[in-house]
């Protein structure tokens, strides 16, 4: 099976650096113009999907909308955004100013993380990424899927495909995943292969970003 990954396109939370998480904003006028990008690019590779899945979270879902006919899209809660409680909406210059220990704990020791208030744990993001992968498993061996999600699940779910412990998400975190890049992962009898990742050469927008900043 293949798997292809990618992040909802930029938003307006993304650019004032919000955090977002089940809070919602609107994708932008750059983030439309890549996820234009980014179906082009699909359409030129002449790739296809058997299965397509998104978060239901709305700035996913319209990045979705604009990859792909809706009536193909199969909406997934196991696909939504890390629940990151009391800290959503605010800036993260902000969050840093009152609560630096736990913010920077969320991104490089997240082996000690607990959880932001009215948030999720780390141990429960894991719980949704192992259901949904799941789920994958059912289909047939030669799928090609695509699934189109959000920064933070993206790399709890990367990580749990890779096998990688809590503590070494730090390998693949620092620097947030573009969105609208295209990531690909190989499974073949229950093991994952990276072999792509956050190819970005055909967008004409890159943020660039890092959450720790």
């Amino acid at each position: 099976m293949k798997i292809y990954l990618t992040r909802h396109s930029k938003t307006v939370w993304n650019q004032e650096k919000r955090l977002q998480g089940r809070c919602d904003s609107p994708l932008t006028p750059e983030g439309i113009e890549n996820a234009i990008a980014l179906k082009k690019y699909l359409d030129q590779s002449q790739l296809s999907f058997d299965y397509i899945y998104s978060s239901p979270i709305q700035r996913a879902y319209q990045t979705a909308a604009l990859l792909f006919d809706e009536n193909l899209i199969i909406q997934d809660d196991n696909l939504v955004e890390m629940n990151f409680g009391v800290f959503e909406g605010r800036k993260i210059s902000d969050i840093l100013k009152t609560d630096e220990v736990l913010y920077n704990c969320l991104w490089h020791h997240p082996e000690q993380f607990t959880r932001i208030s009215q948030g999720e744990s780390y141990d429960e993001v894991i719980k949704r990424a192992h259901s949904f992968l799941n789920q994958l498993r059912q289909l047939e061996s030669d799928s090609h899927v695509m699934v189109v999600t959000h920064g933070m699940y993206f790399i709890v779910l990367l990580a749990t495909m890779l096998g990688l412990d809590k503590k070494d998400y730090v390998l693949i975190n620092q620097k947030v995943v573009e969105g609208c890049s295209l990531t690909l992962v190989e499974e073949i009898n229950g093991h994952y292969q990276l072999i792509k990742y956050n190819q970005c050469d055909f967008l004409p927008h890159i943020m660039n970003a890092s959450f720790a900043k």
